[in-house]
């Protein structure tokens, strides 16, 4: 079962916030620790993690912050979570078959492989601008 660690749903929620003022204005880091209740050093962190995975960027000076490298439509929940958390793989043996002796006869790695297609079948079909939408339709259903 894949569990997301807090850095990541940490870092989801301020990927959103920053959408919100997608093509407006840079949203700074202190505004969004302050709008999501998250502490302003962790956040710098991930903040740190987005920007070396090219899913925002940071701009300089008095008028700068964050900013979405992509428009909220083309970036997906599984880009986001791969950025903070790495591959999804139940199993370390899906990605590195070498470590497992067992892995040409293994029985159960049809599951793994099955529970990872369907996570990132999930995933990738969501987008930032999907999460947006249902915020503003008053939709909280995917609680991070």
């Amino acid at each position: 079962m894949m569990k997301l660690s807090s850095k990541c749903r940490y870092g989801i929620r301020a990927v959103i916030e920053i959408a919100r003022n997608y093509q407006q204005r840079p949203t700074k880091r202190k505004e969004i620790a302050a709008s999501q209740n998250l502490d302003d050093s962790y956040l710098e962190n991930i903040l740190i993690d987005l920007k070396n995975k090219n899913i925002v960027a940071a701009l300089r000076g008095a008028k700068g912050g964050f900013i979405l490298k992509r428009a909220p439509n083309e970036i997906t929940l599984l880009q986001v979570i791969e950025s903070l958390q790495g591959d999804l793989s139940p199993a370390e043996c899906l990605n590195t078959p070498d470590i497992c002796d067992r892995s040409d006869n293994c029985v159960t790695k049809s599951v793994w492989q099955k529970m990872k297609d369907a996570q990132e079948g999930v995933l990738k079909n969501v987008t930032v601008k999907d999460l947006l939408e249902q915020e503003l339709a008053g939709e909280k259903r995917l609680k991070l």
